[in-house]
């Protein structure tokens, strides 16, 4: 029977992709080294009749073989396929690999299964696809509700993907998708469920939703079902029963999660687009000076809004607006929209100019080391004299076009812009278009500003199109964005980035109460007492400074436990610049003894290291280097001090806790919210401890939007949603969890270990853990909502503590199930050998190095026997009892070195033998045209005795007759395996003719066991019995 992913997500997609313009292909009878390159699963004759078309001359056999190799050795680099990449782009030795101008020059093809192997290790893709022949792109399907969710591909490309025997297929990938045919589940940030979408990496994947918004347009590039060719690719796959169930008529649909994502990324045309502008390498050199490597596919958004640029340039605008939300990558849209731009316009017979228009200098660092980064050719203008030079198109002519397809990208402070900055005409001919991106869009521009009147004047006839996550939408005195910039080009908000994990939710963090009430003391004793009038003198002073300062470091330091992180980075927002120094010089005179004070834990003594960023502290180079080491996830420096700097473009990913001791106003105070609000280390929450009370001046503003949006898309109430997680929600997980942790006792470590060591219900532990897990993150607003006994209950750290004991007690659980070999079955196994991690306490340090090579013989040694496709063969029975022999009764996490050496050859040995039975059984089912079905009745029809013949050629000769007799039955009429009794006497039937037609006798006795074992295989892989 086909394995469930087969039959209800595999198949139908293998139909689909040849619905959308893929060739089907069978790889039974395909011969590495004859067929396709084995070390590159490059086929030989579509790379060849491609190749010959593109170019328009015959390429040969000989030199087909030779362009193979020349690939094999560029693919053998540790570059992630770069030099492959190159030479889609731009072609190998004179030949085209791709033609992205025509598409119906290339060949797109589909096989499922295709073998990934180096000397014993391989794996086989789900569904590969070919473009000329080569295997550019492929999918990994599971069933819907499977264990662990899309998570446990995830978990299985990584390692994959990180052992260098495979480097060559890392390589030569591009896309991947990976599907368990379920809808997104917008609440869950781990990803289980959907359809999602990466590029190849040597360590972890980072898996993107898509979300289509051509929806319309996809749907019509599906042609017609083709009842033979869909026959074809169920009977290949050896499912013909499956062909035409009420499941396999659902899962064929273009409308099903799987087949959307086939559609909206391996459609020829959209898979090209991708291929030619949305995929690019990053490289960063860290501070010992070692590159490192990523590859960037394009997000959804950027491919749509790259698309929009490309309508609203059709339709003659030259100016608009990008509204994408803070952490969505505008700057990398820029990145890929130079390289679309550059041909379009290249089409146009014009030669496309980039700048890239900032207002701060920092930016324009920033900026420019992204654009390097991804390769591309950065002109950084220092003076008003250079920019008008880059305008003028007098120097180095390498800023107006590169031959090898090089973004070239002109980054520029608006301030150079003055009344003398003007294109002017060519005295050749040579028609140039400048395209202004203008970053941060909602600052310092205002129709008849200075800095816009000098924009447009720089040259009048260029397209501006304006970046911004916050646009300004009050249009009272002319300066709201679009009135600047002009309508909407496209737009991507931050409940869409949420749910695609692109950013997270705020959760806002009031002050406690006991501390309020302390500060108003205060503020009311310095009024009073030593008459100060002004808030500024009020809110420097150091009665004030001082306890302000002590609960920010307290709150941080308990935040750090919270997260269970201490790389976590901080930022305050003072109320001025006098309160960042003052706040800032009492943090730089903690020393430990008074930081010891502050916390709960005496094992936090440690000094709380800061820094301060004003306009005038320090010099700009400075500045510089705190920021760039603030990024880093090792650094030094724990808070941030600021006033108004670094509230917008300010990246860092560890910048998890803003403290907020101003009102800030409007589309600023969004600004400032998302400094927090990055993705880091799996971490729910930005938290914004709100000293300011900002709630009124956030809804206006929210509020703002929302209208904005409504004025735009009409009812866009369901589009839109607020940056804080709902306060509703707060509530109903804290009851949650209250619930949940009454029943155990948690004030006392012991005594909840021997309550959670009685549970053996993993669902129950899972549910504990996440209450655990969720309480740390929601701890500090607990009290807020009424939740004292959860808050005065246990700390954040003595819920740390509960949570790894309720985790060390699903490992072990873990660890018994996958011992006790209870369920062979190669999903059950694949999970439980991920699960697998001992903890051994009878070995030193050095000798760590037998026990991973113990675990990972134990590993492989499962692994083969989950690989077994016939349980109820007695020799596989026999292994299996005597591994279960060997295992169920050890204690693994209790051996000792000698142990494990003297397991690891008993280990080998049960391999071996395990592994040379799977393949005889694959050579015979190969035999079958790899149907495991009739592999599996020959081994039982050999060894029941007595036998229908001795003869295993005979007997194969036999069943092949009625394999294809019995498949063609189905294919034509599924509905008849709804009736087990008339399909039984119908295969006994094409049993009787075979036999007859071998010369071979046979007894009513023997056709009736054999005939009904066949009914039962294919009314088990059809999925229904009457």
């Amino acid at each position: 029977m086909g394995r469930p992913e087969d039959k209800y997500v595999k198949i139908p997609a293998l139909v689909h992709a040849s619905r959308i313009g893929y060739t089907y292909v069978s790889i039974h009878g395909k011969t590495p080294s004859v067929d396709y390159d084995g070390d590159t699963n490059i086929f030989y004759d579509s790379f060849r009749a491609a190749l010959s078309r593109i170019n328009g001359r015959d390429v040969d056999k000989e030199k087909t073989r030779y362009l193979v190799a020349q690939l094999r050795l560029k693919l053998g680099g540790d570059d992630l396929g770069r030099a492959l990449f190159t030479c889609l782009q731009t072609g190998l030795e004179g030949y085209r690999l791709l033609d992205f101008d025509d598409p119906r020059n290339n060949t797109f093809e589909v096989v499922t299964e295709l073998p990934c192997e180096n000397g014993e290790d391989s794996f086989r893709p789900d569904i590969t696809f070919l473009v000329n022949g080569m295997p550019l792109c492929f999918m990994e399907v599971k069933r819907q509700n499977n264990k662990d969710g899309i998570q446990a591909e995830r978990d299985r490309m990584f390692r994959r993907f990180k052992n260098p025997v495979y480097r060559r297929f890392v390589n030569i990938t591009q896309v991947m998708a990976f599907s368990n045919n379920q809808e997104y589940d917008d609440e869950d940030r781990h990803q289980l469920q959907g359809s999602f979408y990466a590029s190849s990496a040597y360590g972890r994947l980072s898996f993107s939703h898509f979300r289509e918004e051509d929806e319309a347009g996809m749907l019509s590039l599906v042609a017609d079902r083709d009842e033979a060719a869909e026959r074809s690719i169920c009977k290949d796959n050896n499912l013909a029963a499956y062909y035409g169930s009420a499941e396999y008529e659902s899962s064929a649909l273009p409308d099903t999660p799987a087949n959307r994502i086939i559609t909206s990324l391996f459609s020829p045309e959209r898979l090209l687009f991708i291929l030619r502008y949305g995929i690019c390498y990053v490289e960063k050199v860290d501070d010992d000076g070692i590159p490192h490597l990523q590859k960037h596919v394009m997000r959804y958004p950027q491919l749509f809004a790259t698309m929009a640029v490309r309508r609203a340039l059709d339709e003659g605008r030259r100016k608009g607006v990008i509204w994408h939300t803070q952490g969505s990558g505008k700057t990398a849209l820029s990145f890929f929209l130079t390289r679309y731009l550059r041909d379009y316009y290249q089409e146009r017979n014009q030669i496309a100019r980039f700048f890239f228009i900032v207002d701060r200098l920092d930016l324009a660092d920033q900026a420019a080391l992204e654009f390097r980064s991804r390769g591309a050719v950065v002109n950084v203008v220092n003076s008003r004299e250079e920019f008008g030079n880059a305008l003028k198109g007098s120097g180095d002519d390498t800023d107006v076009v590169t031959d090898d397809r090089t973004p070239v990208i002109t980054v520029v402070n608006i301030q150079k812009f003055d009344e003398g900055s003007k294109a002017t005409s060519f005295d050749y001919d040579l028609n140039v278009q400048r395209v202004y991106f203008i970053d941060e869009a909602h600052r310092d521009y205002k129709n008849g500003g200075a800095f816009l009147t000098n924009l447009v004047t720089s040259d009048r006839d260029s397209v501006k199109l304006a970046l911004t996550g916050t646009p300004l939408v009050d249009g009272r005195k002319g300066n709201a964005t679009k009135q600047v910039f002009g309508d909407y080009i496209h737009k991507y908000f931050y409940n869409q980035s949420i749910a695609d994990g692109y950013t997270l939710k705020l959760l806002r963090e009031d002050v406690r109460t006991e501390f309020k009430l302390k500060m108003q003391q205060v503020m009311k004793e310095l009024r009073e007492i030593k008459k100060l009038v002004k808030l500024d003198e009020v809110f420097t002073h150091e009665s004030y400074v001082h306890p302000l300062a002590d609960y920010i470091v307290e709150d941080y330091l308990q935040s750090q436990i919270a997260l269970n992180d201490e790389t976590i980075g901080a930022m305050v927002v003072a109320y001025s610049a006098p309160q960042a120094r003052a706040i800032y010089d009492y943090l730089a005179g903690l020393d430990p003894d008074i930081a010891t004070e502050l916390v709960v834990d005496e094992d936090d003594q440690k000094r709380v290291a800061s820094r301060l960023i004003l306009h005038d502290e320090g010099t700009k180079e400075y500045r510089r280097e705190i920021c760039d080491s603030f990024k880093k996830d090792d650094s030094p420096i724990n808070i941030l001090v600021v006033y108004n700097m670094l509230l917008t473009g300010f990246d860092a990913h560890r910048l998890k806790k803003l403290y907020l001791c101003r009102p800030i106003k409007a589309h600023n105070l969004l600004q400032a919210l998302t400094r927090v609000n990055r993705p880091y280390k799996n971490m729910a929450f930005g938290y914004v401890v709100d000293f300011a009370d900002i709630t009124e001046e956030y809804d206006k503003t929210n509020r703002a939007y929302l209208a904005e949006l409504t004025d735009e898309l009409g009812d866009a109430t369901s589009e839109y949603s607020s940056l804080f997680e709902d306060p509703k929600v707060v509530e109903a997980d804290l009851a949650r969890i209250k619930d949940i942790l009454f029943e155990y006792t948690t004030d006392n470590v012991v005594e909840f270990q021997n309550e959670i060591g009685q549970i053996d219900d993993k669902a129950k532990l899972y549910e504990l853990r996440n209450a655990l897990a969720r309480y740390k993150d929601l701890r500090n607003v607990a009290k807020m909502h009424g939740y004292e006994w959860l808050y005065d209950r246990f700390d954040v750290g003595k819920a740390q503590e509960l949570l790894r004991e309720v985790s060390n007690r699903i490992q072990m659980i873990n660890n018994k199930e996958a011992l006790a070999l209870k369920d062979m079955s190669t999903g059950a196994v694949n999970v439980l050998l991920s699960q697998i991690e001992f903890t051994f306490r009878r070995i030193g340090t050095d000798e760590l190095a037998i026990a991973d090579e113990f675990q990972d013989k134990l590993r492989r040694t499962y692994g083969s026997f989950a690989g077994n496709i016939d349980n109820d063969d007695p020799e596989y029975v026999n292994l299996l009892d005597e591994l279960r022999r060997k295992f169920e009764k050890l204690d693994i996490e209790e051996m000792t070195s000698a142990d494990m050496m003297a397991s690891m050859d008993e280990l080998d040995d049960l391999r071996r033998r395990m592994e040379e039975l799977n393949r005889r059984d694959a050579q015979l089912a190969k035999k079958y045209g790899g149907d495991v079905k009739f592999a599996r009745t020959h081994k039982r029809a050999m060894r029941t005795p007595p036998p229908l013949t001795t003869s295993s050629t005979v007997l194969f000769s036999i069943l092949d007759r009625v394999k294809d007799a019995a498949d063609q039955t189905v294919l034509g009429n599924h509905n008849l395996l709804g009736n087990r009794s008339y399909f039984e006497q119908s295969v006994r039937r094409m049993l009787v003719q075979s036999c007859k037609t071998e010369g071979i006798k046979f007894t009513a006795p023997q056709v009736r066991g054999i005939a009904d074992f066949i009914a039962g295989e294919y009314i088990d892989e059809g999925g229904k019995a009457a």
